[in-house]
């Protein structure tokens, strides 16, 4: 499959300016966990984004929740993201394919991916979107097999 992750981008811009929210979600290092929880929650998304000068400076996601409470326990809340958070994640360029990207998915054993494109965040594709995209693609193949296994 030779299909680029600007191309997921766009369709997640569609969905978003047809009013389905799939922007991803981001706060300052200095942000409380507490808030990044409450966001996710409210989102029903797996990560935050942190962002500071403009730059993706790391990202907090579940796993990072789950290794933060054991470490800090109740005091978790009051934690800002930056002490807890994934500095530096690894992110992707535009240009990588949905195949490749959902190998350094399985193989980081991750499940976000950041597009960044010179040093500039572009959004964010998770392996949902991934395999939502892939789903898509062989439905389309199916149908145009059926299409041409009937005829006009």
């Amino acid at each position: 499959m030779d299909t680029i992750l600007s191309t997921i981008l766009k369709e997640k811009a569609e969905l978003l300016a047809d009013g389905h929210s799939v922007a991803y979600h981001w706060l300052p290092p200095h942000a409380y966990v507490s808030r990044a929880v409450q966001l996710m929650h409210d989102a029903g998304v797996g990560c935050v984004l942190v962002i500071a000068d403009q730059r993706l400076a790391g990202m907090f996601g579940e796993r990072d929740l789950l290794r933060a409470y054991l470490r800090l326990g109740s005091a978790l809340g009051d934690t800002a993201l930056a002490q807890v958070m994934t500095p530096q994640p690894y992110t992707v360029p535009p240009a990588m394919t949905v195949e490749q990207a959902l190998v350094q998915c399985t193989d980081r054993r991750i499940r976000h991916l950041p597009v960044v494109d010179a040093g500039r965040l572009l959004g964010l594709v998770s392996i949902g979107d991934l395999v939502r995209f892939v789903v898509k693609d062989k439905e389309r193949t199916i149908a145009h097999l059926i299409d041409y296994i009937h005829g006009p």
